[in-house]
């Protein structure tokens, strides 16, 4: 597959900037929400950020997208590929929180389990990692899809810009300052339908067996990341994201000091 047809075909699909020349490469999970209102800004098009997925799907049916994507095509070495990343332990926990309250991978996680999963009958984290070894994580759903990019396992990206999630805040500043472009406010980019909220004042325990009966909850309070892993869950995630953990640098010791500091 040529360079152009994989843009057009990979999921997550990625967006061109053909005016800043910028590829944004963005994962679900990710701070995908923030990632393309970033970019919209930075397109021209703040008020996008109001309903910033579904201009992402009407901007991939446009005309200006299809001139960008050609334009990468003939030359991508003249573009900068930002890509917004995530620790996979958090993510991993985004993921399940996600599968559990929409239930869009409930009919095979009720397969795979052998068992009924409908509104009333969830799954555990436990339960969900069991079910993404069964899969292929390169091709399935993009909310819990390895993080890795086709395009940058089929090419060499000429200038590529990693943005740490867990410190945007302090690295997107200046990597605009870097690449010459509009200085932006990150806060402005933070909120999100798709947040849960951290429970308060809870001990949390561990909750890696807990069944959360979350679905069609919209920002569910939820206990904090760490509390859903014992030994046995942490070697599960490192095995699942591999690949993420070596490519962007991901300590796989769930108990790293720096993992916490945002």
């Amino acid at each position: 597959m040529d360079l152009q047809a994989l843009i057009v075909a990979a999921r997550p699909r990625p967006i061109v900037d053909a005016r800043n020349k910028l590829l944004l490469l963005w994962s679900a999970k990710s701070g995908c929400t923030f990632a393309v209102k970033w970019l919209f800004t930075q397109m021209g098009v703040p008020a996008a950020c109001a309903r910033p997925h579904k201009y992402r799907a009407e901007l991939y049916k446009s005309e200006q997208q299809n001139t960008a994507v050609t334009d990468f095509a003939k030359a991508p070495g003249s573009y900068r590929t930002v890509k917004f990343i995530r620790d996979p332990f958090k993510r991993a926990v985004s993921a399940y929180i996600h599968a559990d309250r929409i239930g869009y991978d409930d009919a095979a996680i009720s397969t795979f389990l052998g068992r009924k999963v409908d509104a009333t009958s969830r799954f555990s984290f436990r339960e969900f990692l069991r079910y993404l070894e069964s899969i292929d994580l390169t091709r399935c759903n993009i909310h819990h899809q390895l993080q890795t990019h086709a395009l940058e396992r089929r090419y060499m990206l000429a200038s590529m810009f990693l943005v740490n999630l867990d410190h945007s805040m302090q690295t997107l500043p200046k990597l605009e300052l870097f690449l010459g472009l509009d200085q932006s406010d990150p806060r402005r980019f933070r909120e999100s339908a798709h947040h849960t909220r951290r429970l308060q004042d809870s001990a949390d325990g561990f909750n890696g067996d807990k069944v959360f009966d979350i679905f069609n909850i919209a920002a569910p309070q939820m206990p904090d990341f760490r509390s859903f892993y014992d030994a046995v869950l942490t070697d599960r995630v490192v095995s699942l994201y591999a690949e993420d953990f070596v490519r962007y640098g991901f300590s796989p010791s769930l108990n790293d000091r720096g993992r916490y500091r945002a």
